[in-house]
Protein backbone atom coordinates (compact mmCIF):
# COMPACT_ATOMS: atom_id res chain seq x y z
CA UNK A 1 0.00 0.00 0.00
CA UNK A 2 1.21 3.74 -0.55
CA UNK A 3 0.24 6.61 1.70
CA UNK A 4 -1.11 9.37 -0.11
CA UNK A 5 -1.75 13.04 0.79
CA UNK A 6 -4.77 15.45 -1.03
CA UNK A 7 -4.96 18.66 -0.78
CA UNK A 8 -8.34 20.77 0.28
CA UNK A 9 -9.84 21.60 -3.04
CA UNK A 10 -7.34 18.90 -5.28
CA UNK A 11 -8.95 16.17 -7.54
CA UNK A 12 -8.01 12.88 -6.62
CA UNK A 13 -9.32 11.00 -9.48
CA UNK A 14 -11.47 11.97 -12.63
CA UNK A 15 -14.32 10.48 -14.52
CA UNK A 16 -13.31 8.39 -16.89
CA UNK A 17 -9.88 7.76 -15.63
CA UNK A 18 -8.81 4.12 -15.49
CA UNK A 19 -9.70 2.69 -12.45
CA UNK A 20 -5.75 1.44 -11.46
CA UNK A 21 -6.77 1.37 -8.01
CA UNK A 22 -8.17 1.41 -5.15
CA UNK A 23 -8.53 3.74 -1.77
CA UNK A 24 -8.97 3.38 2.06
CA UNK A 25 -9.75 7.05 3.32
CA UNK A 26 -7.68 7.21 6.43
CA UNK A 27 -8.76 11.28 7.50
CA UNK A 28 -10.23 13.74 5.48
CA UNK A 29 -13.29 13.94 3.69
CA UNK A 30 -13.94 13.49 -0.32
CA UNK A 31 -16.62 14.86 -2.67
CA UNK A 32 -17.61 12.38 -5.11
CA UNK A 33 -19.41 13.90 -8.15
CA UNK A 34 -20.63 12.55 -11.69
CA UNK A 35 -20.40 14.94 -14.01
CA UNK A 36 -22.85 14.58 -17.14
CA UNK A 37 -23.67 16.80 -20.18
CA UNK A 38 -26.02 19.03 -18.56
CA UNK A 39 -24.55 22.32 -16.68
CA UNK A 40 -24.93 21.02 -13.59
CA UNK A 41 -22.80 18.49 -11.61
CA UNK A 42 -24.27 15.99 -9.57
CA UNK A 43 -22.72 15.21 -5.84
CA UNK A 44 -22.97 11.59 -5.43
CA UNK A 45 -21.96 11.34 -2.07
CA UNK A 46 -19.41 13.11 0.85
CA UNK A 47 -17.30 10.28 2.60
CA UNK A 48 -15.23 10.25 5.51
CA UNK A 49 -12.61 8.21 7.40
CA UNK A 50 -13.14 4.53 6.65
CA UNK A 51 -14.00 4.96 3.45
CA UNK A 52 -13.37 2.36 0.67
CA UNK A 53 -13.67 4.22 -2.80
CA UNK A 54 -12.64 3.57 -6.61
CA UNK A 55 -12.99 -0.11 -6.14
CA UNK A 56 -15.62 -0.54 -8.76
CA UNK A 57 -12.97 0.44 -11.87
CA UNK A 58 -10.00 -1.69 -9.92
CA UNK A 59 -12.49 -4.80 -9.69
CA UNK A 60 -14.13 -4.94 -13.11
CA UNK A 61 -10.99 -3.33 -14.86
CA UNK A 62 -12.94 -0.26 -16.09
CA UNK A 63 -12.79 3.32 -16.01
CA UNK A 64 -13.60 5.91 -12.75
CA UNK A 65 -17.36 6.12 -12.93
CA UNK A 66 -17.27 9.53 -10.80
CA UNK A 67 -14.43 12.07 -9.99
CA UNK A 68 -13.07 12.46 -6.09
CA UNK A 69 -12.32 15.63 -4.76
CA UNK A 70 -10.88 16.92 -1.29
CA UNK A 71 -13.16 18.62 0.44
CA UNK A 72 -10.04 18.77 3.14
CA UNK A 73 -6.53 17.45 3.25
CA UNK A 74 -7.14 14.31 3.12
CA UNK A 75 -4.96 10.81 3.67
CA UNK A 76 -5.56 7.73 2.27
CA UNK A 77 -3.69 4.15 1.84
CA UNK A 78 -3.70 3.38 -2.01
CA UNK A 79 -3.58 0.04 -3.38
CA UNK A 80 -2.65 -1.00 -7.04
CA UNK A 81 -5.59 -2.99 -8.68
CA UNK A 82 -2.69 -5.15 -9.39
CA UNK A 83 -1.05 -5.89 -6.02
CA UNK A 84 -4.69 -6.28 -4.68
CA UNK A 85 -5.36 -9.40 -7.14
CA UNK A 86 -2.19 -10.88 -6.89
CA UNK A 87 -2.96 -10.80 -3.05
CA UNK A 88 -6.17 -12.50 -3.56
CA UNK A 89 -4.63 -15.14 -6.12
CA UNK A 90 -1.92 -15.74 -2.97
CA UNK A 91 -4.66 -16.20 -0.63
CA UNK A 92 -3.55 -12.88 1.68
CA UNK A 93 -6.08 -12.59 4.28
CA UNK A 94 -5.80 -8.83 4.48
CA UNK A 95 -7.26 -9.10 1.14
CA UNK A 96 -10.13 -11.40 1.34
CA UNK A 97 -10.77 -8.97 4.26
CA UNK A 98 -10.77 -5.75 1.78
CA UNK A 99 -12.56 -7.85 -0.55
CA UNK A 100 -15.54 -8.08 2.19
CA UNK A 101 -15.46 -4.92 3.38
CA UNK A 102 -15.84 -3.72 -0.03
CA UNK A 103 -19.12 -6.17 -0.84
CA UNK A 104 -20.32 -4.53 2.05
CA UNK A 105 -19.62 -1.29 0.86
CA UNK A 106 -21.51 -1.85 -2.68
CA UNK A 107 -24.24 -3.75 -0.91
CA UNK A 108 -25.38 -0.84 0.73
CA UNK A 109 -25.01 1.29 -2.07
CA UNK A 110 -27.49 -0.83 -4.06
CA UNK A 111 -29.91 -0.53 -0.95
CA UNK A 112 -29.73 3.14 -1.26
CA UNK A 113 -30.27 3.23 -4.77
CA UNK A 114 -33.02 0.80 -4.68
CA UNK A 115 -34.65 2.54 -1.82
CA UNK A 116 -34.29 6.53 -4.37
CA UNK A 117 -35.71 5.01 -6.97
CA UNK A 118 -39.01 3.64 -4.85
CA UNK A 119 -39.04 7.31 -3.25
CA UNK A 120 -38.89 8.95 -6.61
CA UNK A 121 -40.88 6.81 -8.25
CA UNK A 122 -43.87 7.43 -5.12
CA UNK A 123 -42.97 11.00 -5.84
CA UNK A 124 -43.99 10.97 -9.59
CA UNK A 125 -46.91 9.04 -8.78
CA UNK A 126 -48.83 12.11 -8.07
CA UNK A 127 -49.02 13.08 -11.68
CA UNK A 128 -49.53 10.35 -13.73
CA UNK A 129 -52.09 11.96 -15.76
CA UNK A 130 -49.28 13.37 -17.99
CA UNK A 131 -47.80 11.09 -20.01
CA UNK A 132 -44.23 11.55 -19.95
CA UNK A 133 -44.29 10.90 -16.55
CA UNK A 134 -46.47 7.59 -16.93
CA UNK A 135 -43.04 6.89 -18.93
CA UNK A 136 -40.67 8.01 -16.34
CA UNK A 137 -42.21 5.79 -13.99
CA UNK A 138 -42.50 2.81 -15.67
CA UNK A 139 -38.65 3.40 -16.97
CA UNK A 140 -37.74 3.74 -12.73
CA UNK A 141 -39.32 0.99 -12.21
CA UNK A 142 -37.71 -0.87 -14.83
CA UNK A 143 -34.83 -0.21 -13.48
CA UNK A 144 -35.48 -1.21 -10.66
CA UNK A 145 -36.35 -4.41 -11.75
CA UNK A 146 -33.02 -4.86 -13.56
CA UNK A 147 -30.81 -3.90 -9.96
CA UNK A 148 -32.74 -6.39 -8.06
CA UNK A 149 -33.31 -9.10 -10.27
CA UNK A 150 -31.71 -9.44 -13.39
CA UNK A 151 -27.90 -7.71 -12.95
CA UNK A 152 -25.13 -9.86 -11.40
CA UNK A 153 -22.65 -8.24 -9.14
Amino acid sequence: MEAVTVQAGAVLFCQGDPGDSIYLLVSGELLIKLYSPSPDDHSLATLGNGAILGEMGALLNAPRTATAIAAKESHLWRISASAFHDALRRGEAWSTSFLLATARVLGRRVMILNEELVRLSEGLHQNLAQPQIRKAVAEIEELRKRLTTEWSF
